[in-house]
């Protein structure tokens, strides 16, 4: 676990921490650096901290949001939550189809949209492409910003079929898109192709996600189907390099999985 190189290792440097909880912030430190934690990896529940430590979870959890707010570690909900090292990126895992805003508070980040553009289109050929749809037909097009506490994650452009989501322009565009088709539609992801790469941001880009022209973008492009094998959406998002980290799990040739 990193911290800042300005701040004692013990925090007592910072007046609005208590000695108290300097110590524990030190010796949350010093466990994660024991055990040769990676950015990610678990340093346990709450719970078995405080017994670790011996320290009541009150005295705990104060040191814990001292270390939550400098990025340190991250704090996660249910069952498989818990207390992570943190570098302060996101952590995009390739196995799963996850919505950003799922993705985000999953790892006890903040979440906000901005719709940038919303409207309807004649699908050009890679549109039509991916999604199975014949010369003329209609897509709807939408293009937001993801914002993760507030500071830009991603740029996310999708195309839809229109013909399956009628009155998709009516809907709060600022929520889930796959929680929307649930919802509204019936259509329920069932599976996703996805490719990713890196790449320079363009000037339009860059002042969109509030960094630099040529900074690093990591590139997902992906097409995704319902239960009923349709393609649902084609999707290009970009993720800021210095706020993503990309995980999955990599399984035998001769494994076979259940589903």
């Amino acid at each position: 676990m990193s911290h800042r190189p300005s701040d004692p290792d013990h925090a007592g440097g910072d007046e609005r921490v208590s000695a108290a909880t300097a110590a524990i912030i030190a010796r949350v430190r010093q466990l994660a650096r024991a055990n040769e934690l990676l950015p990610g990896e678990r340093l346990g529940s709450e719970r078995a901290l405080a017994e670790s430590l011996s320290v009541a979870r009150s005295a705990l959890r104060s040191a814990l949001e001292y270390l939550e707010q400098r990025g340190e570690i991250r704090r996660a909900m249910g069952r498989s939550g818990g207390v992570f090292v943190s570098d302060g990126r996101i952590e995009r895992n390739l196995n799963t189809i996850q919505g950003v805003p799922d993705l985000l508070r999953y790892q006890g980040f903040t979440s906000s949209t901005e719709v940038i553009r919303a409207g309807l289109a004649t699908a050009g050929p890679a549109e039509r492409r991916h999604l199975q749809l014949r010369e003329g037909a209609s897509v709807i097009r939408l293009l937001r910003r993801r914002d993760a506490d507030g500071v830009p994650l991603s740029l996310d452009a999708m195309s839809l079929p229109a013909q399956l989501f009628p009155g998709w322009l009516q809907l709060d565009l600022t929520s889930s898109v796959y929680q929307l088709m649930s919802a509204h539609y019936g259509v329920e992801v069932a599976r996703a192709e996805e490719s990713s790469d890196v790449r320079a941001a363009s000037p339009e880009e860059a002042a969109i996600l509030g960094i630099g022209t040529g900074d690093p973008l990591l590139q997902v492009w992906r097409t995704t189907w319902d239960a009923d094998e349709r393609p649902v959406e084609f999707a290009h998002d970009l993720f800021r390099a210095d706020r993503t980290r990309i995980t999955m799990r990599r399984y035998g040739a001769r494994w076979k999985r259940a589903d």
